[in-house]
This record gives structure tokens, sequence and C-alpha cells, in this order.
């Protein structure tokens, strides 16, 4: 009998690889603990980080673990797990409402903070596919699980404790069986969160409708990434527009990548005018101080209530600011 102690570096939700791990070592009569970082009895030690800017810090942990194992998109994302861990159902048993609360964001009264933990403690979450059809340089997901691929049904993933599930896919709506899903989906009176959003260029009026007919724990969201692509994403999102208030909508958007600012400031506007929430992610953190100040004045709603040029923090900047030093 073994001692495990597994460590979830900096995921949001509930890590799907240390519960199929605890799943898998409880069933060799071990015992498992989540998260313990100060606990030095142990005989081994997983822990997963999901971001890359993390990795470093995270590597620390082998002073206190010196045979310390990680994994994760954030360390290694060709790095797998064995084929009879990746086979365990979650151990819905893992998490605590402890483990998640102090990762949850934004202002909300104690008592909705922590029904919300619950509420992701007790959900389903899985993958009823892997991979995807898409090619963007920008992410990883081709590179680490190939084309579109089926590895399981929705009935696999539910925890019977909960109607919501926490579905993975990277790529729901190019799924050919994306429609018999969602149906499914409606029927059980499932609550889902489609965590890695929608590829809303798939969008057409039947996934439209499907999508309405299902309730989401959270916003709708897809991304907006690539300027060739405007026509396509436009239609998706009229589609959605159709059957889904924009309120429910959230529009991710790439900057710093292949963009200029202007094409960023570009895609924002057009989100705005359709009454569509944008979020900008920038994709290299160190990138410039223009983009910083433009992310913040997006996510925080700020274009609400002034321009971009207006907002505070950008105006004290800008006048030293630089682009062709930003770029360097």
């Amino acid at each position: 009998m073994a001692r495990i102690g597994l460590i979830d570096y900096d995921g949001r939700l509930p890590n799907l690889a240390l519960m199929q791990l605890s799943t898998y070592h409880k069933a060799q009569g071990d015992t498992v603990v989540l998260n313990d970082f100060g606990a030095r009895d142990v005989d081994k030690v997983y822990c997963s980080v999901i971001f890359t800017r993390n990795k470093a810090k995270a590597e620390r942990l082998q002073v206190i673990y010196p045979s310390i194992e990680f994994g994760g998109t954030g360390y290694n994302y060709t790095k797998t797990l064995p084929a009879e861990v990746a086979a365990c159902r979650p151990d819905y048993n893992l998490y605590r409402v402890e483990h998640i609360l102090p990762r949850l964001k934004g202002i909300m009264k104690a008592e909705t903070k922590r029904q919300k933990a619950q509420t992701l403690v007790d959900a389903g979450i899985g993958f009823t596919t892997r991979g995807c059809v898409r090619t963007c340089g920008f992410c990883i997901v081709p590179k680490k699980e190939g084309q579109l691929h089926s590895v399981g049904n929705i009935g696999d993933l539910l925890n019977l404790r909960s109607n919501v599930l926490i579905l993975m896919d990277n790529n729901l709506t190019a799924d050919p069986d994306c429609l018999a899903k969602l149906h499914e989906c409606r029927d059980r009176g499932l609550t889902i969160d489609i965590s890695q959003g929608i590829d809303v260029r798939f969008v057409t009026p039947e996934i439209a409708k499907a999508l309405a007919e299902v309730k989401h724990l959270r916003s709708l969201h897809y991304a907006w990434d690539l300027m060739p692509f405007e026509h396509q994403v436009m239609d998706g999102i009229k589609e959605l527009l159709q059957h889904i208030n924009p309120w429910k909508h959230l529009c991710f958007t790439l900057a710093g990548y292949n963009t200029s600012f202007d094409e960023d400031m570009y895609r924002v506007r057009r989100l705005i005018e359709m009454k569509v929430s944008p979020y900008v992610m920038i994709y290299d953190q160190r990138g410039d101080a223009r983009l910083k100040h433009f992310a913040r004045w997006v996510n925080g709603r700020f274009y609400k209530t002034c321009s971009f040029d207006d907002y505070w923090p950008w105006a004290k900047e800008k006048a030293s600011y630089t682009p062709e030093l930003a770029l360097a």
C-alpha cells in the first residue's frame, strides 16, 4: 500500500488526469491526497501544470518531492497518461469545495461562490472526442492529440450527483455526431459547459437551434482569432443570434499573434456592434504595453464607459509608448 500525492497546480476546473490517477491508485489499494503541499510522508507525487507560464514555478516543488512526476499541457504536451490510467473513470470523490474556492474569480457573495464551487465538484467531466480538424499555428491540440477522433459517449461522463456536464471536446461543432450529442444532452436534461468553446465557423442553423435547446452552465463561448475567417465567423455568430441572446455569448479574440493593433480593435468593435461580449487573449504575455492595456480595457468592459484613448491607465503611458520598441 502506498500513499500518493496529487497536485493540481493551476487548474480552474477539477483536473481529469488527476482524477483518473486517483481512481487507478485507489484500485491498487493506495491512499490518495490532493494538494497537500506540506505532506512529506508520500511515496509518489504527481503534479499537473496547465499553463506554460507556471512550469518553472511548479518545478520548485522538486525541493520538497525529489521524485515528483510532472505532466499536463503546460509542462510537456507530448506526455500522456499510461493506457491503463487513461481508461479509468474519474474519481468524483477526489475534489472538495475547498479545493475549488480559491480559484473562482470575480466579485460575488460567499454563498454564491461556494455554490459555484460545489457545482464544479459535483459535475461530470470528460471528452467524447479528442483532437481537432484545424491546424491553427498558435494551438497545440493537433500536435498533442492529432485529428478529431471519438473516445467516448455522453453517458460515460456523467456524475450521478449532478446533471451538470463539463464537456472538454476541443471542437464539438466539427464532430459529425455533434447534433446527436446535443440532442442527447437536451433529452437527459443536462446543463453543459463546453469548456473549450465551439468553432463558430461550423455552426449551421441546425446546430444553433440545438445549442439553444440545451441548458448552459455559463456563456456560450467561441473565438475569432484570424482575420481571413471574418465572413465565416460572422455567419456563424449571426446563426447563433437567431436562437441565443447576445448577452449569453462570449467571443475570445487572439491579439499579438499575426494581427495588427488596428485589426485587433476592428474585431472588438465588430463584436460590440453585434452586442456580443469580446474577451482579448494576448498570444505572448511578454508583449507590448499597449496590448496589455487594450486587453484590460476590453475584458474589464471599460469600453462601455470610455474610448481606449481615454482609458486612464493607457492615457498615462501612451505618450512614452514606441511601437517599434514593443515589437523588438
